[in-house]
């Protein structure tokens, strides 16, 4: 407080305050007599700039001070020696220039150094709560920053979580398809390595266009095509004026896979899949073959894609019936987006 930009006028308002409460208070002197009003103010005047400069010298120096004791402690402590040697030098100065009765005498000192350490305990009081109120606004960005770092720190542990799942499911079935169709196996390994490709490019991403993931969601179901031959059975009712709307990086593929892991189909009992969106979201229904044993699951899978969603403050829906299984995943727009990151903070 005591370098503000104000540092020359605040001790000229604290000066005229003072006058002004000495005036109106019977009783309140500097001396044992009563002063002419022009050299009361002069002293006042010169008394709380002089409180004032102490305080700015030793706030400039308190940081080479290496204590473990509150700043404002040692700053008032020390500040409390200046007011006595500023009170002292006032007094003799006043006795020399004016003479008896204001000359340097206990009574005098007293008195003076009574308004003096008045004015230098408020503008310690006013120093302590800039200083808090600083302290505070200091520690809520700190703590905005750490929830944004912990935000970014969890959404990439989500992003994540998809990959090793995806690659050990995929390792295992072109390690078969090598032995049984080799000419097969090269054909999935290049829609596979499109698909890393993809998940590369966007694993730091919060969100990446529709277009983007249909065309990823394309590879992968032909992946799955490849594998499971005419027993899946996918069927895509996209309208392309919505392609850039927005969602998170691989969540249609994380969905079908979950189709896949916990439904059974064969070329007699083939499984149908539906994806179709809307321009406010994307759904994928199934007609439900549950499986009597279901492989091991990690289950992060519709809990990632919930997760992921939250961070946007967006919910999925999810429909659960005897019959069929369906989930409806929101479409984000870019302007709602932009909206949501200037709120963010920085």
């Amino acid at each position: 407080m005591f370098n503000s930009r104000y540092r020359y006028l605040l001790p000229g308002f604290l000066a005229l305050y003072s006058f002004v409460n000495i005036l109106v208070l019977d009783g309140d002197r500097l001396y044992q007599a009563e002063l002419a009003q022009d050299k009361l103010f002069f002293i006042i005047f010169i008394l709380c700039y002089a409180v004032w400069f102490v305080n700015s010298l030793i706030e400039k120096q308190r940081h080479r001070i290496d204590s473990k004791i509150n700043p404002l402690i040692i700053h008032f402590g020390l500040s409390l020696l200046g007011v006595g040697m500023i009170s002292s030098i006032s007094v003799l100065i006043t006795g020399e220039i004016l003479g008896s009765p204001f000359s340097f005498t206990f009574q005098n000192l007293l008195l003076t150094s009574g308004f003096a350490f008045r004015i230098n305990l408020f503008l310690n009081c006013v120093n302590a709560i800039f200083y808090f109120s600083k302290r505070y606004r200091e520690k809520a960005v700190e703590a905005e920053k750490l929830h944004s770092l912990n935000i970014e720190a969890q959404l990439t542990t989500l992003n994540s979580q998809m990959n090793p799942h995806f690659f050990f499911n995929n390792l295992s079935t072109l390690s078969s398809l090598i032995y049984e169709n080799p000419k097969l196996a090269d054909e999935y390994l290049q829609k596979l390595s499109q698909i890393y490709r993809h998940i590369l490019t966007n694993k730091d991403k919060e969100l990446v266009p529709l277009s983007e993931e249909l065309a990823f969601l394309d590879n992968y179901i032909t992946l799955l095509g490849i594998r499971f031959q005419k027993s899946l059975n996918f069927d895509l009712k996209i309208d392309n004026t919505c392609n850039d709307l927005l969602l998170p990086p691989s969540v249609l593929q994380l969905l079908v896979e979950n189709v896949v892991k916990h439904n059974y189909f064969t070329e007699k009992e083939p499984l149908s899949v539906t994806i179709s969106n809307d321009c406010e979201t994307i759904k994928i229904h199934n007609k439900k073959q549950k499986k009597e044993v279901v492989e091991y699951s990690s289950g992060i899978g519709l809990q990632n894609i919930s997760n992921r969603y939250s961070f946007l403050d967006k919910e999925i829906q999810i429909i659960d019936t005897e019959s069929y299984f369906q989930i409806s995943l929101p479409l984000i727009h870019e302007d709602s987006n932009s909206r949501r990151r200037t709120t963010d903070p920085e």
